[in-house]
């Protein structure tokens, strides 16, 4: 699922080297203290999780695993330092990571995007506007209730706000048990939920309703999205040169 503003936000690869260029950053300061900061996050490999913005919408995949989210395959290339990482439960840890993400806090801002590093952010900003005029939208409001009547007439009671994704039995089945979402009748759910979703055409509907509003702000909005992006670009370079000099 892309909708317009996906071009000006940061890609998860983007944030996954700049957090490991952060805590490069912090471990230059922590290791002269005696500590080895905390351990970096996987790297993300080319295939992402199954996006659901309004819900489940993929039969085939409901029908083999239910609610399941399909997590991103990783590339663990984490070698620990000798000592291994920092314990983040111990006191001295971290009053020293504190006192180091102070004095390199400017060095970090250098390698986060604008998105991450408390500067605010144009895109994400743009992203909830057009999502709340969206939902209040009548065609937005007519869709969700087609999609709420073809979960009635299969069984299931849907939810009653216009941003609710998911029928009261999938809430409740859930929220019995971690394994309920690939259990049979959370499959069964699942299918149906997909089958309704997928037969309204919510998806697609409710897309191209928040693409639009998306597309008018993003117009209204361009010369900031372009300074974020290039501020973006800048310092994912800095974070990539970063690493490169700090292996």
């Amino acid at each position: 699922m892309v909708l317009p503003i996906d071009e000006y936000a940061p890609a998860p690869e983007d944030e996954v080297v700049m957090t490991h260029a952060r805590l490069a950053i912090l471990r230059s300061c922590l290791q002269p203290k005696g500590f080895n900061g905390v351990e970096p996050p996987e790297q993300s490999a080319q295939d992402v999780a199954e996006d659901r913005p309004y819900g489940l919408w993929l039969v085939d995949r409901a029908k083999t695993h239910g609610f399941d989210m399909q997590p991103p395959s990783r590339t663990d290339d984490r070698t620990p330092p000798p000592g291994g990482w920092s314990d983040e439960l111990d006191p001295a840890f971290n009053q020293a990571y504190d006192i180091c993400a102070a004095e390199v806090k400017e060095q970090m801002l250098q390698v986060s995007s604008p998105t991450t590093s408390g500067q605010g952010s144009a895109s994400t900003t743009i992203r909830m506007q057009a999502r709340s005029l969206a939902s209040e939208a009548e065609p937005w409001k007519a869709a969700h209730h087609e999609w709420q009547q073809c979960l009635r007439a299969n069984g299931l009671t849907p939810p009653e706000q216009n941003d609710g994704w998911s029928s009261e039995e999938a809430r409740a089945l859930l929220e019995t048990s971690e394994s309920a979402n690939t259990a049979q009748e959370g499959v069964r759910i699942a299918v149906i939920e997909a089958t309704c979703n997928e037969q309204t055409q919510l998806t697609q509907k409710l897309g191209d309703i928040e693409a639009g509003y998306q597309a008018t702000l993003i117009r209204q909005n361009e010369a900031a999205l372009t300074e974020e992006s290039k501020t973006h670009a800048a310092h994912l370079d800095a974070a990539r040169a970063y690493l490169a000099s700090h292996q």
